[in-house]
C-alpha cells in the first residue's frame, strides 16, 4: 500500500487523483513512483511483503512507462477549459510556482511556453 500527502500548495491533480493540502491519500504504485521525490509530497510505502519487492528484470519495464505518463502536452483550448486548480497543478508539474501568476492568462502563457521549451530540450 502507498500513501501521499500534499505538503506544499493548495491542490494538486495527477493521474486521476486530486490532492488537498495535508490530506493523506491512498495511491497506486504507479502514482507513488511518479510522486516519490517530488518536493510537494510526502510519500510512504507501507506493508512491503517480500513478494511485492521488484525483481531486477521488472524495473526497466516500469522505467519505460513513466516518461510517457509525464509528457502530456496541453493545448491552449484545453488549458482554458481547465479550472484554476488544474492549471496550477500543471504549473507545479512544470516546476513553476502557481502563486506567481495573477490570472488565467498568465498561467496559460507560462504553461504553453514551458511545454514548448521542454519539447525543444527533450526533457
Amino acid at each position: 500500500m502507498y500513501t501521499a500527502v500534499l505538503i506544499k500548495g493548495k491542490t494538486y491533480s495527477v493521474m486521476g487523483h486530486v490532492f488537498l493540502l495535508n490530506q493523506e491519500k491512498e495511491i497506486e504504485k504507479k502514482v507513488f513512483q511518479y510522486l516519490n521525490g517530488n518536493e510537494f509530497f510526502d510519500c510512504k510505502q507501507l506493508d512491503v511483503p517480500d513478494d511485492d519487492k521488484p525483481v531486477k528484470d521488472e524495473e526497466p519495464k516500469e522505467a519505460e512507462e513513466e516518461p510517457q505518463q509525464e509528457q502530456k502536452i496541453y493545448t491552449e483550448t484545453e488549458l482554458k477549459d481547465m479550472k484554476k486548480d488544474g492549471q496550477e497543478a500543471v504549473i507545479v508539474d512544470l516546476g513553476g510556482d502557481p502563486s506567481e501568476f495573477k490570472n488565467e492568462g498568465e498561467r496559460i502563457a507560462f504553461i504553453l511556453e514551458n511545454q514548448e521549451q521542454q519539447e525543444k530540450t527533450g526533457e
